[in-house]
This record gives C-alpha cells, sequence and structure tokens, in this order.
C-alpha cells in the first residue's frame, strides 16, 4: 500500500471528524482557535454541559492535522522534505551496506518528514545557530548518529561552557528529525543540544557490532527498552566525551564548548521512561524532563551505569513532566479520570524534595512532542507550551535562572516560547500573495503568548508544581494549577 495515500487518507478521515465535531460545524478558522483555550468551566459528569465540553476538546485535539491539510506552504515542504531525506538516506544506506539503517520504516519513502520549516537547512541559513552531524557507536557497538546543536557563533560563549541537553527520541519509530523543535529552541536560548535515532531507528545501525543469533543481539529487532535506556546513557557519555576520553570511539565535535557540570536529559515516550531512569541514577545528569512521562522508579536495573557515574541516591534530579489529555487517538470522556493518574513520578521527585513540576496540556495528544505530519492528531498550541516550560525548566535547574521560576509558576504565558515559534503553523493566503516566490511565505507559526495558563491545562488530570525559588531558596507549591495558586 502507497504510505503517503494511505497518510493523506487517515488525515482526511481525522479532519472530516473535526469538521463534525466543531460546535459551530462553520468554516475553519484563519488563526488557532482560541475556544481550545477559553474558559472551560466545571460541569457535572456526562451531562450536556460535559459531553459538550469534551466534544469541543476531541475537536481541538486534532486541529493540526486540519492546519496541515488546508496549508499550500505546509504541503509544498512535506513533500519536498520527505523526498531529500529518502534520498539522504538512501545514498547513506548504499555507500555503507554492511551497517542496515534502522527500521522497516525507513524503507518507505518521506516517512522520516517531520515539520518542514523546522529543517536543519532553513534553522542555520536564517542564522538561529549551528549544527554538526554526529556518530558513535553504543554499549554493544552499534553507530549511533545524531546532530549537535549551538547558538550561533556571534553569541559570546559563557566563560564554563555552554549548559547541555541531550534528547532520546520516542518509540515506534520516532526519528530525530522529530525532535528538533526542542533542539533547535535550545539552542537558540544558549544551550547546546544533541538529538541522536536510538538503535534500530531513523540513521542509526540496526544491528549490533558482534550480532550471533537472537540471545547475543541486545535491541534487535527495535523497540526494545534497550536501545532507549541504554541509548539514553550512551548519548550522555558520547555528549561528554572529550579528545581526551572519546566513547565509542568518538567525541563530541563541541567538547570545549560544553560545561560539564550543567547537563540535563529529555525524552519522549519511551525515552521520557529512558530518562526518568538514567536521569536518576547516573549521577552527570541535573535536571530531566520527560515529554509524557515521567516514571516513577525502583532501581537502575533497566541500563548499564560505568560505576563512577552511578548515583549513590536513587533520586538525586529534579524533574519536568509534561504529559496531554489522550495517547494517540481521542476518545469520550464521560466520567472524570483519576486526576492524580499520571503523578507518580512527580510525586516521587517532590517527595526527594527537589524541584519538579507536572503540567497536563488540555486537549493535547501524546502526539504534541512530535510533528508528524498528517497521519496522528495533535493540537494547535501544546507543541509551543511544552517547548516554554522545557526551556524554563532547564534555565531554573542548569542556569539557576529567576526568570524561570517565574515561567513555570505564572499564570499566563510569554512570548519567551514565540521568539523561536518558526514552525508549521497556520497559512496566511494574503503573506503567500505577498511573497510569491517563496513557497513557504504563507506560514504563520503558532505563538502562545497571553493565553491563560489555568485554560491551557487539562480540566481531567491534575498540574501541580513544588519549586524553589531561585532568589530565596523558599519553597513555592501548587496542587492544582487549573485551579489557581498564589
Amino acid at each position: 500500500m502507497n504510505f503517503r495515500r494511505l497518510a493523506s487518507a487517515c488525515a482526511l478521515s481525522v479532519f472530516a471528524s473535526a469538521v463534525v465535531l466543531s460546535p459551530a460545524n462553520a468554516d475553519p478558522v484563519v488563526g488557532p482557535d482560541m475556544s481550545c483555550v477559553a474558559p472551560a468551566g466545571d460541569p457535572q459528569p456526562n451531562t450536556p454541559e460535559w459531553i459538550k465540553r469534551d466534544t469541543l476538546n476531541q475537536y481541538c485535539a486534532g486541529l493540526r492535522n486540519r492546519d496541515q491539510l488546508l496549508s499550500p506552504a505546509f504541503g509544498f515542504g512535506n513533500v519536498t522534505q520527505g523526498a531529500a531525506l529518502y534520498a539522504e538516506q538512501t545514498t547513506e544506506q548504499l555507500s555503507d551496506p554492511s551497517h542496515p539503517r534502522g527500521g522497516f520504516t525507513t524503507l518507505v519513502p518521506g516517512s522520516r518528514s517531520a515539520d518542514p520549516f523546522r529543517t536543519i537547512k532553513r534553522w542555520t541559513e536564517a542564522g538561529l545557530g549551528r549544527v554538526a552531524p554526529v556518530k558513535f557507536k553504543a554499549l554493544d557497538g552499534a553507530t549511533l548518529r545524531g546532530h549537535v546543536f549551538l547558538p550561533p557563533a556571534t553569541v559570546p560563549r559563557p566563560k564554563k561552557g555552554y549548559p547541555g541537553v541531550v534528547i532520546t527520541d520516542g518509540s515506534v519509530q520516532g526519528y530525530q528529525e522529530l525532535y528538533y523543535w526542542a533542539a533547535e529552541d535550545l539552542a537558540s536560548r544558549g544551550y547546546m543540544a544533541m538529538t541522536y535515532d536510538v538503535q534500530g531507528q531513523g540513521s542509526s545501525d540496526l544491528l549490533p557490532e558482534n550480532c550471533n543469533g537472537p540471545s547475543d543481539c541486545p535491541g534487535v529487532p527495535y523497540q526494545q527498552n534497550y536501545n532507549f535506556f541504554q541509548g539514553a546513557e550512551d548519548s550522555l557519555s558520547f555528549f561528554m566525551s572529550t579528545p581526551e576520553k572519546k566513547f565509542g570511539g568518538s567525541y563530541n565535535p563541541y567538547a570545549r564548548s560544553l560545561d560539564r557540570s550543567r547537563v540535563g536529559i529529555a525524552g519522549h515516550s519511551l525515552g521520557a521512561a529512558a530518562v526518568s531512569e538514567v536521569g536518576q541514577c547516573d549521577n552527570r545528569v541535573k535536571a530531566i524532563v520527560a515529554w509524557d512521562n515521567l516514571a516513577a522508579i525502583t532501581d537502575c536495573s533497566g541500563v548499564t551505569i560505568p560505576k563512577e557515574y552511578k548515583s549513590d541516591k536513587l533520586i538525586h534530579a529534579p524533574a519536568l513532566a509534561l504529559t496531554n489529555d489522550y495517547g494517540f487517538w481521542t476518545q469520550p470522556t464521560l466520567t472524570p479520570p483519576d486526576p492524580e493518574t499520571k503523578q507518580n513520578g512527580y510525586k516521587q521527585v517532590k517527595a526527594a524534595g527537589l524541584d519538579t513540576q507536572i503540567v497536563a496540556f488540555r486537549g493535547a495528544t501524546h502526539l504534541t512532542y512530535t510533528y508528524i505530519p498528517l497521519v496522528f492528531q495533535a493540537n494547535e498550541l501544546s507543541e509551543r507550551m511544552a517547548s516554554y516550560y522545557t526551556g524554563a525548566f532547564f534555565d531554573i535547574e542548569l542556569k539557576g535562572l529567576e526568570s524561570g521560576f517565574t515561567r513555570l509558576t505564572a499564570t499566563k504565558f510569554d512570548d519567551s516560547a514565540d521568539v523561536d515559534s518558526i514552525g508549521a503553523g497556520v497559512f496566511d493566503a494574503t503573506k503567500a500573495a505577498g511573497n510569491p516566490s517563496d513557497p513557504y511565505a504563507g506560514n504563520v507559526p503558532y505563538k502562545i503568548k497571553d493565553v491563560e495558563v489555568p485554560n491551557a491545562v487539562s480540566f481531567y488530570y491534575r498540574s501541580s508544581y513544588a519549586l524553589h525559588d531561585p532568589s530565596n531558596n523558599k519553597l513555592a507549591t501548587c496542587t492544582d494549577i487549573r485551579a489557581g495558586c498564589k
């Protein structure tokens, strides 16, 4: 079956469903639908008012798909990016036949397409930062490949170097391209960031160095916990490597520009589970951000960590949990779920007396954090909100900035995430007509300034925080962000 036809059919089905679900059933709005972040009230379960709110929530959860389908700029970028990536990966594979890349989806043309406005080429040509491709051998000998992102050369390097963040991708063939939004945003804000593909995904090797059968072939075929947990550890070791102390036969080309005392890790989905454990078990990690979901851990059995880096505490790192109302698809929610269902990891870190926060995004899905074109549902604004919270949390934990605390506890979003909002959004025909030579001209990136936080978080799952104010080290707690906290 042709993958692109299947993707388009799925997307059209989602769009049709969204139109039916729309309360007004009117023509699609030009800009983001702000009814999705308007006050939602507190109706009683399974009443007409509850059902109306729930229906709107499901409609909102698919609006990113609608915006993609209505944007000629997105359509052009998606097709051209997919073709370029497929040509690139085919060339790489043909030049190195003894190292088969990724899983089966790498064989599907265009399958690695992500946000077409977030390509490395567009980002670097806009002068927003620098990028270097990297590769290194994992513990089992598989070659993992990725990219290191830095601020522009015009930005002065801090005396001790940039704080750093390593990003582990999600499962089900979640390629590193899907997380360029986070790496680019962090680099633009003064961080060194790295994305990479775990073993069996994207541009990384499918097989370990010596594969002598099922009992001696770790991480094969792919989608194994090992790939993500050990990948999170091995990528951290490579990121912190130097010419004097290489890892996997290589070292970070920007080793001299990294402040190794200020390194955090982030991950999505199975990658979030991986960084939840690696971040607490490896004492080099100073902060964790988990995009759906932060896991509570019981031990460090899922990963091999060098003895000198093993933490002597089960919980030692501050952690941010970002989550959402839905998984891959929406479904009616007629009775309220346990509002603290997703708080296990948050509660564990809070009990250890460390900074932590959980934010559940309203009307968002598991794909909020991965810009997969056309197929899976996602809402419009929560990726920008994820960037906002991710940057603010690392700012407070890795940079010690009071502004990070201010943003994490704010009741209204500022424009700190909007500054780096260069990705896909809605289409403006007037802008497109004003610059007909640029096929991307009509794209208007999503922005979140002035959206009220209590209206942007879930009314099904509780958002909370326990954070120390850097100005006085006093603990600020909030049990329910939606309800409001002083």
